[in-house]
């Protein structure tokens, strides 16, 4: 799944730039390389997260609860965390305007994927 969803985003990013000079080109994908492999790892643990919430669904304590709602948060802080690490790398390669809609594009990719996840998850039993 994450190697489809790789190429498929490599795929998505080129169609919404529209088109790289060969400079953007050679600048930009060696790090959207880089930055897709940092990705992968908060890929993994929210993977990690959805896993732990199946095991304890018809079990969850409040405790529990409390415990994923804040790996859950902290998961989001720091993928903000690398994308403020990056916009700086990045702008090496991209124009301002370019760069924004990289952002855009991999925001709108980032929302598709989490909508797909979380429609798949049952929601918190609140007996």
């Amino acid at each position: 799944l994450k190697v489809d969803l790789k190429a498929q985003k490599v795929e998505y990013i080129k169609k919404g730039m529209v088109t790289f000079t060969n400079e953007e080109a050679t600048l930009f994908w060696p790090i959207y390389n880089q930055y897709s492999a940092e990705l992968g790892k908060f890929v993994d643990a929210r993977l990690a997260l959805i896993r732990d919430y199946a095991e304890e669904y018809d079990t969850m304590t409040d405790a529990k609860a409390n415990e994923l709602i804040t790996r859950r948060l902290s998961i989001q802080k720091q993928r903000a965390a690398l994308d403020e690490e990056y916009r700086a790398k990045f702008a090496t390669a991209l124009s301002p305007r370019r760069l924004a809609r990289f952002y855009q594009i991999e925001h709108e990719l980032d929302l598709l994927i989490e909508l797909q996840v979380v429609s798949q998850i049952p929601k918190m039993k609140w007996w």
